[in-house]
């Protein structure tokens, strides 16, 4: 009898060694029931004042010339980075989609398909809340309001509707050309601004703003900056 119970118990050992994780026990899958909190943001960039040619050529609609990523924080609203709204590029940049570098520049942004419109943003912070077509995803996501150093990260993206997960760890604070965020080893690429970065739980630390080269860190915007724009919106009368 006694060896038939350590029989029995050996084989529960081994089961339990090669059972399935739950979402509890691996936090990559308890942030990808998230995803579809996700969305692609296709850009149209254009010069505030075309000249007669421009406009001519502006009425062929040739698709979208930038892409980047936001995700649902309400029904029908979305949260992206700033800069993605602001029509605002780095020099680089304008050469790359055909403008000079004195050129002002609009941008309108599309979520499958439809235009967006810009409700509310914190420029300091890099934030902006959009409104748009689709009306998935009513429940906001939780944020996180702290940090801890070497806390593991998840960045969620969808540039040309592709998704995209990476892995990364919080670094700290950071201030980077005046502006507060958080700090993060996160391999990043061009269409992640305005992806949301998860914590284990599946709570959102802050909001992917950029890249600081020379340091090699990702920048966040903070959740709680993030956190207090939505609520401002929805306090407001």
């Amino acid at each position: 009898m006694k060896r038939i119970i350590c029989s029995l118990a050996a084989a529960l050992l081994l089961a339990s060694a090669f059972a399935p994780k739950s979402a509890a026990d691996d936090p990559a899958e308890a942030v990808t029931r998230h995803e579809g909190y996700s969305v692609s943001l296709d850009l149209k960039f254009s010069k505030k004042r075309p000249n007669a040619l421009q406009r001519f050529v502006a009425l062929f609609d040739y698709g979208p010339n930038g892409h980047a990523t936001g995700f649902f924080v309400g029904k029908g609203l979305v949260m992206t980075a700033y800069h993605v709204v602001s029509g605002e590029l780095s020099i680089s940049k304008k050469a790359q989609l055909g403008f000079s570098a004195n050129d002002e520049l609009e941008v309108k942004a599309y979520v499958g398909g439809c235009e967006a419109s810009v409700l509310k943003v914190d420029e300091s912070a890099d934030l902006a809340l959009l409104r748009v077509c689709q009306q998935k995803h009513g429940k906001a996501p939780a944020f996180q309001a702290t940090t801890s150093e070497n806390e593991k990260l998840l960045l969620v993206a969808r540039p040309f509707g592709d998704k995209m997960v990476r892995h990364g760890v919080f670094s700290g604070p950071y201030e980077f050309r005046g502006l507060q965020y958080l700090s993060a080893k996160i391999d990043v690429r061009d269409g992640y601004s305005g992806s949301p970065v998860y914590n284990d739980k599946a709570e959102v630390v802050g909001v992917f703003s950029g890249y600081d080269w020379l340091k090699k860190v990702a920048l966040i915007s903070p959740g709680a900056r993030a956190q207090k724009l939505l609520d401002d919106y929805n306090s407001a009368p």
